[in-house]
Formats: C-alpha cells, sequence, structure tokens
C-alpha cells in the first residue's frame, strides 16, 4: 500500500503559533539547527528557548519593521518546522529547517516550491539560498526545488535562481 504525501502548508508565523514552533523546535532539533548560538551547557536551556522566542519577536514579529517572512511549516496540522524569506535587495533569501523525524519524506520539496512561488508573488528577480558542503539534502534542495545554480566556495554553497 502506498503511503499517500503529506499535507504540507506554510502559516505566516504569529504569537499563536510561536509557540508550537517552538515545541517542534525543542523535540525534534539541536538548537544549533535551527538558531544562532547562545552560550551555556548543550541542548534547550531556558536561555535558548528565551533567545529563539525573541528572535523571531524582533525579526518576523517586530511590530513596525519586520526583517523576513517567517512561516511555520506544518504537516498534517502540526508544527515540524519553519522555512523563511528575507529580503536582500532586489532578491530573498531562503532558509528552511525541518525536524529530524520528519526529514526524507518529501517536505523539503513540497516547502522549496511553495517558497519559489511566494517570492516570485513579491516580484523579486531571485531567489537565493546558503548551506554547507556537507549538508547534502539542503544542496538537494538548493539545486533542485529552488532550481538554483549552485556555486561552492570554501565553507559556503549558494544557489541562486532567477524567479523572472
Amino acid at each position: 500500500m502506498n503511503e499517500l504525501p503529506p499535507s504540507v502548508t506554510l502559516e505566516e508565523l504569529s504569537e499563536e503559533n510561536l509557540r508550537p514552533l517552538l515545541d517542534a523546535a525543542v523535540a525534534d532539533a539541536d538548537p544549533f539547527e535551527v538558531m544562532a548560538a547562545v552560550d551555556g551547557p548543550p541542548g534547550w536551556t531556558p536561555q535558548r528557548r528565551h533567545a529563539f522566542v525573541e528572535f523571531h519577536r524582533g525579526r518576523a514579529l517586530h511590530p513596525t519593521r519586520p526583517s523576513e517572512r517567517t512561516f511555520v511549516i506544518t504537516v498534517d496540522g502540526e508544527a515540524v518546522g519553519a522555512a523563511r524569506l528575507e529580503p536582500r535587495g532586489n532578491d530573498l533569501e531562503a532558509g528552511i529547517w525541518i525536524g529530524r523525524s520528519h526529514r526524507g519524506r518529501g517536505i523539503g520539496s513540497i516547502v522549496t516550491a511553495q517558497l519559489r512561488r511566494l517570492a516570485a508573488e513579491t516580484g523579486a528577480c531571485r531567489i537565493t539560498a546558503t548551506t554547507t558542503p556537507g549538508n547534502i539534502a539542503a544542496r538537494r534542495l538548493i539545486g533542485t526545488g529552488l532550481r538554483a545554480r549552485v556555486h561552492v566556495d570554501g565553507d559556503a554553497v549558494t544557489g541562486v535562481s532567477d524567479l523572472t
């Protein structure tokens, strides 16, 4: 019996779905996969949880000047990760993280297609994404999902995809 593809949606980040996003990160991701480094012992300390929430409140949820659009990735109604589009001149930079237990199910391909569509709707000229050479899954999503030209420069792999 073939499994049906998951129902994947992108929900604009809000105060109402910020907590489920944090819960998904704590349950299914390492802090270093989903946020900037915070000093202290490993794991999801209270300081890291607070920093995660405040990071999103200061960027996507900023009341007067949000610096990016962040989306909660849901699968069959459950928060499993996040995606973002951040303006960079006439381009948009994309970023994605998906909880470990949800990887390898085609969710990233669905999300990158949705991000491409959303980026094109804004009138952006290009969508870009960056990862590390060892992140094979992200490299595949950048090249195939975003349909980007991939360039490796030292420790950075950057994809650029024209939207026009």
